[in-house]
């Protein structure tokens, strides 16, 4: 691919994309862990250094730069967030808890309901997604100091809980951070039936290509399919051996989908039973598509031949969705998503205190930081589909700025 950096035409003036020149004197900041990657501030952007395989991680935070970078994580260390404190995790765990007895107890007391076991399903929806925020946390060491425990607590809560491979979703989820919007190296920027640029868009093949034709029409029902297709990954994922302990993996995934069906078929009668997981299923989907989609999409598109800096792309990358306690509960705190990609170790009762000082650093500096609503979130993201669908048949459609 021969393109430089894809920005929306709508958005080229928003966008701040000046290298950063350094700042006098030596100052302490931070360094984020991702994957097999290192990610020190240095001038110009983030240097990368190999290190043993890891998920990111909050160790080695000190180091020494000139980078804006740098700057942002003196202010946060000198915040006192860096600290070390105790993980807030067991309301989630009881609140998980308290819906998993509901659950159970809508099941036994009224099996004989379809609508009712509908309805369970949905609880069941929600139990799949608030286990995955505790999965997202574990894996981002915001819980457990030992890579041991969370390791085992991540493969619990992923393969045996939710049905999806620990080590795939790390892999992928290290990519992404590495390499957000990028439309080669960011996998969540590949779905067969979506597409985020032209270029993208011409490239698919029937039937493919008609459904992308018609995606912002086709996203809202598409993400009813989204935790079958991680269930198809994570086991396509094992079945190849690509897993770092596949036979582990492999039994508690089995475990979980035998779990599934012989607790609902045990309990439930057939239709009920295939209600329940279809509705539990379809919804856990359509959750997590509805969380994770506002955080990049419609958001600045980057390529190989981007200049604008790894700290600012994290930023200008990123959507973030206004706070408050509803919302920090429901989005499992990824609303502040710049502020997760900026430091992925920080738990989300850490992210107010974080969001003011990187707001203002962000605002100081002329970098756009950009947050809005739940809903004018959601028609940000189908309006950028509908765009890209109709630039389907222009091949020279995409912006670029140098």
């Amino acid at each position: 691919m021969t393109t430089r950096n894809a920005f929306q035409r709508s958005r080229r003036a928003n966008y701040s994309e000046t290298r950063s020149t350094g700042l006098a004197g030596s100052i302490e900041t931070c360094e984020i862990r991702v994957g097999e990657e290192l990610f020190t501030p240095a001038e110009g952007g983030l240097s990368i250094n190999r290190v043993p395989h890891r998920f990111i991680d909050e160790e080695g935070l000190i180091s020494s730069s000139h980078s804006e970078f740098g700057e942002l994580c003196r202010l946060i260390k000198s915040s006192g967030l860096l600290q070390k404190k105790p993980a807030l995790w067991w309301p989630k765990t009881a609140i998980l808890l308290a819906v998993i007895a509901f659950i159970s107890a809508g099941m036994i007391l009224w099996h004989d309901s379809l609508g009712w076991q509908m309805l369970n399903g949905i609880l069941l929806g929600f139990m799949f997604m608030q286990t995955g925020f505790l999965m997202h946390d574990v894996g981002h060491r915001q819980i457990f100091r030992s890579p041991a425990v969370n390791r085992a607590v991540g493969l619990l809560l992923a393969n045996f809980m939710i049905g999806v491979s620990y080590s795939w979703w790390v892999d992928k989820h290290n990519r992404h951070h590495r390499n957000p919007n990028h439309v080669e190296l960011d996998p969540d920027l590949e779905f067969a039936g979506l597409a985020f640029f032209a270029e993208q868009a011409m490239a698919k093949r029937w039937p493919w290509k008609l459904i992308v034709r018609y995606q912002a029409f086709l996203f809202l029902p598409l993400l009813l399919a989204e935790h079958l297709n991680l269930h198809l990954n994570s086991i396509e994922h094992v079945l190849r051996g690509r897993a770092n302990n596949p036979w582990t993996e492999g039994i508690l995934l089995a475990c979980h989908h035998i779990a599934c069906f012989a607790i609902a078929f045990s309990i439930l009668g057939p239709l009920s039973a295939v209600a329940f997981l279809l509705c539990g299923k379809a919804i856990a989907g359509l959750y997590a598509g509805l969380v994770f989609a506002p955080n990049h999409k419609g958001m600045l598109i980057i390529d190989a031949g981007s200049d604008v800096t790894l700290f600012r792309r994290q930023v200008l990358t990123s959507r973030n969705v206004r706070s408050g306690a509803i919302n920090d509960f429901l989005y499992g705190g990824l609303n502040y998503q710049i502020e997760h990609h900026l430091f992925p170790f920080l738990r989300q009762d850490q992210m107010p205190a974080a969001q003011k000082i990187v707001r203002r650093f962000c605002l100081e500096r002329g970098i756009r930081y950009y947050e809005t609503g739940v809903f004018q979130s959601l028609k940000e993201i189908l309006h950028h589909l509908h765009e890209v669908s109709a630039r389907m048949g222009d091949s020279s459609s995409r912006t670029f700025s140098n």
